[in-house]
């Protein structure tokens, strides 16, 4: 193995960059990656110059059955199953490359990104492997200490390019920004440049290098809800990077200045014409329909406006994942905040069919502390808002987080019927998440300093589902009992079907293909 980092050489260096296989609980839906991460790295790489290919484990090479890969399913000793290639077939993938990229931002797959990398350097300890994303960045020494040579630690499309110069002998391949390394047991962090401010800078995605005909197959995207066996072809696009919040649960809240990732959670914005040409580049792959990643995609109001006026030619189904802000869907009318009617026919007129309105919770003081007062109870109807979203034909889903750190149960209580409340309004389903403090953001930090969370916790115990926080008003195995439950009767019963649905593959454990409408006597119990 080679232990000097600028021991690393190759005339012209090929890349593979690789989603890991998956891991699922028996009750959890199982969907692929295809992380936008990738095919902008791929886009850098390829722009400058070296071959590179991208492979998702979850779902297999293009050419191979979906049966060999995504329905390939293995039971682990965790109780989760695994999906994804055989790990001889990945050895052979990784035999043709020298540089082995790997992407880890959901905390949950830690496990499974860890073997990739034990994989990779023993098909050849001789290929650099690269770890990069939010997840590794905050548990480096896991990913040190299963052989990755480099952990990118910042925004990569400029840092890959400079590992490729690097590895060609046009600098030394440890003085490259952004990056960690270890050295004669120590590891040495090199500061990261400052973030690209002008997002039209950055390469064109690659992503014809992603097995998008496999996912329209598969048809499990990250957002919305679609008529059972219909064929979803889709694609995720970014307008912008950052976001003008802070929220304590975000990663966004430690991409400061001080900080190792540097300030890639400021604000920043691309053009409106570099936007549509990506959305035409999609269009031209055979997307149809978009799900927009941004943090905060209606941050600024105007440029919304006129983006979304243009796009309505172009003839797309869209939607958001992450959520969209709720104080962007209103307007100030004489000093009073009230719905943005206009704004959303703008969004219904250019093909939002879904809008997730990140609610948080049914308490001010929670929203506050947490979530940077990004918005205020007592100044919106929510009831208003949703009869207006279905006004203008755009179906709502809500983000609802209950278990913070010092929570009460009746604060929970709170936000369950809050949830209750906007189904019984219009809105088409609420997500209820346990709050988990994902490494990376502050509030990781703020229950490790309190001891409500271990320092060696277990990745694949952190879960939006589950809670593993010491000190909760509830237990936490409680609490995930609350939450499942709240969930299964909140929600109308053809939306749960549609989740139970897109579980892993497993027919030997018999699992109920539906779920009959829940007794709303179970409500009052909540």
């Amino acid at each position: 193995m080679i232990k000097n980092l600028d021991a690393f050489s190759f005339a012209n260096p090929s890349f593979l960059l690789m989603y890991s296989a998956l891991q699922f609980g028996p009750e959890e839906m199982a969907k692929p990656d295809g992380s936008l991460s990738l095919p902008y790295l791929a886009g850098a790489i390829r722009e400058a110059g070296y071959d590179v290919k991208i492979l998702d484990v979850s779902v297999g090479d293009k050419d191979e059955p979906l049966q060999d890969s995504f329905f390939n399913t293995k039971h682990l000793a965790s109780g989760l199953i695994r999906c994804g290639m055989p790990p001889e077939q990945v050895a052979k993938q990784i035999a043709d490359f020298d540089v082995i990229g790997v992407s880890s931002i959901f905390t949950t797959q830690t496990t499974m990104v860890l073997d990739l990398i034990r994989l990779a350097k023993q098909t050849d300890p001789g290929k650099l492997v690269i770890a990069g994303g939010v997840n590794a960045r905050n548990l480096r020494k896991r990913f040190f200490d299963a052989g990755a040579d480099i952990i990118v630690l910042s925004e990569a499309e400029r840092i890959i390019v400079q590992i490729a110069e690097a590895l060609r002998g046009k600098r030394r391949l440890s003085e490259v920004p952004g990056i960690a390394f270890m050295q004669d047991g120590k590891e040495i962090i090199n500061r990261t440049a400052p973030p690209i401010e002008n997002l039209d800078e950055l390469p064109m995605p690659a992503w014809d290098l992603l097995p998008l005909k496999k996912y329209w197959d598969l048809s499990r995207p990250h957002g919305g809800q679609f008529p059972e066996g219909a064929r979803i072809q889709y694609a995720s696009l970014q307008t912008s990077r950052g976001c003008p919040f802070r929220c304590l649960y975000c990663h966004i809240s430690k991409e400061v200045d001080d900080e190792v990732a540097g300030p890639v959670g400021n604000f920043r914005v691309k053009s409106i014409d570099r936007v549509l040409k990506e959305l035409q580049t999609l269009k031209d792959l055979g997307a149809e329909h978009i799900f927009f990643e941004d943090d905060s995609l209606f941050a600024k109001k105007k440029r919304a406006y006129t983006l979304f006026e243009k796009v309505a030619e172009m003839g797309l189904h869209l939607s958001d994942v992450n959520g969209i802000n709720i104080i962007h869907l209103m307007k100030n009318f004489s000093g009073k905040l009230d719905i943005d009617v206009q704004f959303l026919e703008t969004l219904s007129t250019a093909g939002f069919e879904m809008l997730h309105l990140p609610f948080e919770s049914a308490n001010q003081r929670l929203v506050e502390k947490y979530s940077s007062s990004k918005w205020n109870l007592g100044q919106t109807d929510t009831r208003k808002l949703l009869k207006a979203c279905e006004k203008a034909n755009i179906k709502t889903a809500g983000n609802y987080m209950i278990g913070y750190p010092d929570e009460t149960l009746a604060e929970i209580h709170n936000t369950i019927l809050f949830a209750k409340m906007h189904v019984e309004h219009g809105l088409n389903h609420a997500a209820l998440f346990a709050v988990v403090p994902f490494p990376g953001t502050k509030l990781y930090d703020m229950v490790i300093q309190n001891g409500q969370l271990d320092a060696d916790f277990d990745t694949d115990t952190m879960k939006w589902t589950k809670s593993i926080l010491k000190g909760l008003a509830v237990p936490a195995d409680t609490l995930e009992h609350l939450r499942q439950l709240a969930w299964l009767t909140v929600n109308p019963s053809e939306f749960v079907n549609y989740k139970i649905n897109m579980r892993v593959k497993q027919p030997e454990l018999n699992l109920p293909s539906t779920v009959e409408p829940v007794s709303p006597t179970f409500i009052a119990v909540l």
